[in-house]
């Protein structure tokens, strides 16, 4: 009970402000366009930062088991 009394403020925060940044209606224009390629760069960036990090770390590992 002392966990879900601890979290529980903070997934409150996260469901209302989902709830609250929400889409509107579209517009009625089609020919607009948005672009998505700074959105892709962060994610691609991301991944790779994450995959150089776990490779890393599993290579260190790898060498302290060679001085063993």
């Amino acid at each position: 009970m002392k966990k879900i009394k601890k979290y529980l403020p903070l997934i409150l925060a996260f469901t209302i402000t989902t709830v609250l940044l929400a889409q509107g209606e579209l517009p009625d224009d089609p020919d607009i366009q948005v672009p998505i390629d700074g959105g892709i760069f962060t994610v691609v960036g991301a991944a790779a930062a994450y995959g150089a990090y776990k490779l890393r770390k599993e290579k260190g590992e790898k060498s302290d088991e060679n001085i063993d």
